[in-house]
């Protein structure tokens, strides 16, 4: 079975699943948490060679603080090391020339830039750009990064294991458990490494989850049906 559309990914479907009162004529009373299975994890091995920074993520954008991307790329370019990246950034502005370098830029306020090889930059997610392989980080702004090539290879070993996109979004408790992945992470973001590990192998529902779950913790509410956007492929 499909998700059904759209408005129950919204913010109020997710707010409802966890958090909404039912009136009786006795008390309101919290409505219970949806049921699901338990999430299956296979913990990832790095391997000894992997650079010591390596990012295989999501990114959300926005604030240093909530994206790993910026922080790995922070760490790099001050320890002078390479960096492994295997990041999917929403941008808005997903056009990748067939040579020479590319600025891709997350389509949320405040986000930082990465100019790197266009050649080490995917478009088949659009509008979701994929950066991958090993560089050379330098900072050249506040919030700008320079990468050069030092590997195109993938480090497999390093990806998330579980449902891909189109599996997530198509399951028959997809509306459940997703929504109730945005809301136990924005309960608690410092359990966002755990929910890499599950939700990571679906990297769009991953950044919906994420968009989400920043979304309530900052203004108690969703500026965007980011779980929708997310799925909308397999939506029909």
């Amino acid at each position: 079975m499909r998700l059904r559309p759209l408005a129950l990914l919204s913010a109020a479907a997710i707010v409802a699943t966890t958090t909404a009162c039912v009136s009786t004529p006795e008390e309101t009373r919290p409505q219970p948490r949806p049921s699901v299975s338990k999430e299956e994890v296979t913990p990832i091995e790095t391997p000894d060679d992997a650079p010591k920074v390596s990012i295989v993520d999501s990114s959300p954008g926005g604030a240093k603080d909530s994206d790993p991307l910026w922080q790995g790329l922070a760490e790099a370019a001050e320890k002078k090391t390479e960096a492994y990246l295997k990041v999917y950034v929403h941008t808005g502005n997903p056009e990748v020339p067939d040579s020479g370098e590319t600025t891709v830029t997350a389509d949320s306020p405040d986000s930082v830039s990465v100019t790197v090889d266009a050649k080490n930059v995917d478009d088949d997610a659009s509008p979701f750009l994929l950066i991958h392989g090993t560089f050379d980080v330098e900072e050249i702004g506040n919030s700008a990064y320079r990468l050069t090539t030092v590997d195109d290879e993938d480090i497999p070993e390093l990806d998330p294991k579980g449902p891909d996109d189109e599996k997530r979004c198509t399951a028959e408790d997809a509306q459940d458990r997703i929504g109730l992945a945005a809301d136990d992470l924005a309960e608690d973001p410092g359990r966002r490494e755990e929910f890499r590990q599950q939700w990571g192998g679906s990297p769009r529902v991953w950044w919906g989850i994420q968009k989400t779950a920043i979304s309530l913790g900052e203004e108690g509410g969703v500026a965007g049906d980011f779980l929708t956007e997310a799925c909308g492929e397999y939506l029909q």
